[in-house]
């Protein structure tokens, strides 16, 4: 059935909408009918044991926000369900890529070098979007210390004719004891130059007229910045997010140019880089494809908040939504 729906996504005969319905409605009904249980846990179970179960999930989802499930309660419908890996197990690569996402975030916000080293449990939501509750571990470059990040990140659909929408809700060091809230972004307080429909992509020669606004990256700005190659693989990913195998099949990605494009005004050029909000017009290759990307990251201006609305692309095909 997974690859059937594939197929309707991506011959757009299936909206994003209706597969998450598809699958929320499958979610329900095999909890309705106990598919997940046993036969004799099935028989066992009471109504005093589902509440117990329940109260236990509420409380360890109130005081981790989600992040620490310990995949002994009863997950309700829609709820938090974990996913763990082991010590030679990796991620699925949008989880990765979800994961990196939020280390490059919590760098932003706190001008920190954390190096995301791997992702040792995950939980997934399914309501009205698909939320990731990724638990990271991560090494400190200024002294090699080891430390836990943990970071939302929310995959919704389209708003403004995006191929891929993602954005973060919390990118934080895991707090030795419960703390903070979840706290979304918050759209209206985006700048409106960085609202609505999604841009064309933009030629160099386009981007020549107006220096103040634009910046081709140099060499040695991609070398000094890893997360280009990050906001580049989500490029490609959002051409195969329905098909995570032939995504992989494409890496690794040869970034070809990017030319940074903002309003904000900075004393060198370079520094248009660290724009908190920042158009991306990225042409790159991956197994002898070429392709454009515009890529735009806002933020509302609060800590742990970023969003990227993306646009892909082959070279042959027109760059408009």
């Amino acid at each position: 059935m997974a690859d059937l729906l594939r197929q309707l996504l991506d011959s757009g005969k299936l909206s994003d909408e209706t597969c998450h319905s598809i699958l929320c409605g499958l979610s329900k009904h095999v909890d309705t009918f106990h598919l997940s249980k046993t036969e004799e846990e099935v028989d066992g179970w009471t109504s005093e044991e589902d509440e117990q179960l329940d109260e236990e999930y509420c409380r360890q989802f109130t005081e981790s926000l989600g992040f620490d499930i310990d995949g002994n309660v009863r997950i309700p419908a829609c709820g938090i369900s974990p996913v763990f890996l082991g010590a030679n197990e990796n991620p699925r690569s949008e989880i990765a890529l979800y994961g990196r996402l939020g280390v490059h975030c919590f760098n932003i916000d706190k001008e920190r070098k954390l190096k995301y080293m791997r992702i040792p449990k995950y939980n997934i939501q399914f309501p009205k979007a698909m939320s990731f509750y990724i638990t990271v571990d991560v090494k400190d470059l200024a002294d090699n210390s080891a430390h836990t990040l943990q970071t939302l990140v929310i995959r919704s659909f389209s708003r403004n004719g995006e191929h891929l929408r993602v954005s973060t809700g919390i990118c934080r060091i895991k707090p030795e004891t419960p703390e903070g809230d979840i706290c979304l972004v918050d759209e209206k307080a985006i700048d409106k130059f960085y609202r609505g429909v999604m841009p064309n992509f933009v030629s160099k020669q386009g981007a020549v007229t107006d220096k103040l606004r634009f910046y081709e990256v140099q060499e040695q700005d991609i070398c000094a910045n890893d997360w280009l190659r990050l906001y580049t693989e989500f490029a490609l990913f959002s051409l195969w997010r329905y098909n995570e195998d032939g995504f992989e099949s494409c890496l690794p990605v040869e970034i070809k140019k990017i030319i940074v494009e903002t309003c904000e005004t900075h004393r060198e050029p370079r520094l248009k880089l660290k724009s908190s909000n920042a158009i991306f017009h990225i042409n790159f290759s991956a197994k002898s494809c070429d392709y454009k990307s515009v890529v735009r990251r806002t933020t509302d201006g609060k800590p742990g908040h970023i969003v990227l609305e993306i646009n892909t692309w082959k070279n042959d095909q027109p760059s408009s939504t």
